[in-house]
């Protein structure tokens, strides 16, 4: 059973300069509890596609079919946190836009809060907490309103590595637990052979579907950061590594 299909989505920007082509011919599935990670050269499309999966931007041609278009989470770069209110009204700020806040749910959200051991931040300002801290609470955020569907968008780029190599961890696990079906946007090669059970590679813009890569099971069994340690971990990178390179270099 498929969460997300696409048949030949394509995207064309038009503005008093002309028409720029951004997507051509995407045709994808994604499975029920699959993680899927797009990489590419940049400006190649994978954020515009993210955006018409989520119901941002409408593809100028083709079908996209999503299982529950109203039960996707949005997870960014940036946290996006109100400075203003604290952890636990940040938290459950999905919920209230959702109208699905009460007392149950606001319980979840607090449950999710003591799992990832912030319980004793819920009072607390953003701007107490460290990067790695508010990502976490961002996290919480997506979660609380019960997506079906994940969609992460560069969510540790801005991350020490020490940090990041932790939350990839969280983030795997989490969505592994919950059988969440997750796409996510790199630049990092490593990170999306870590997390993912397939690596979709996009060619330079106009983005095609240039290669799909399933990343082999021994790996796919191991958490982010053991999976890096890996006998054949390397022998994937190079893979993609050289197929990525191949486009750069032109």
């Amino acid at each position: 059973m498929s969460d997300v299909s696409m048949d030949s989505v394509s995207l064309t920007y038009v503005n008093e300069s002309g028409a720029f082509p951004a997507l051509e011919n995407v045709s994808l599935t994604i499975k029920e509890g699959e993680f899927v990670s797009f990489i590419g050269p940049s400006g190649c499309g994978k954020t515009t596609l993210l955006s018409i999966i989520a119901g941002l931007l409408e593809q100028t041609s083709g079908s996209l079919h999503i299982k529950n278009k109203d039960s996707i989470g949005y997870m960014l770069q940036h946290d996006y946190l109100f400075p203003w209110l604290t952890i636990e009204q940040n938290m459950t700020l999905g919920q209230r836009i959702q109208r699905t806040h009460n007392e149950v749910s606001h319980r979840k959200a607090l449950r999710w809060l003591e799992r990832f051991g912030l319980s004793d931040k819920k009072s607390d300002l953003p701007k107490a907490l460290s990067g790695g801290m508010r990502q976490r609470v961002a996290l919480i955020r997506t979660l609380a309103t019960d997506p079906s569907l994940i969609l992460l968008d560069e969510p540790f780029s801005a991350l020490d590595q020490q940090t990041k190599l932790k939350l990839e961890d969280l983030v795997s696990n989490t969505l592994k637990a919950e059988k969440k079906t997750a796409i996510l946007v790199t630049h990092d090669i490593s990170e999306a052979i870590a997390m993912s059970d397939r690596v979709i590679l996009f060619s330079p813009r106009p983005g095609k579907v240039a290669q799909v890569f399933t990343i082999p099971q021994d790996i796919r069994a191991c958490t982010p950061f053991e999976s890096r340690q890996h006998k054949d971990f390397q022998d994937q990178f190079q893979l993609i590594w050289k197929e990525l390179d191949r486009f750069e270099s032109n």
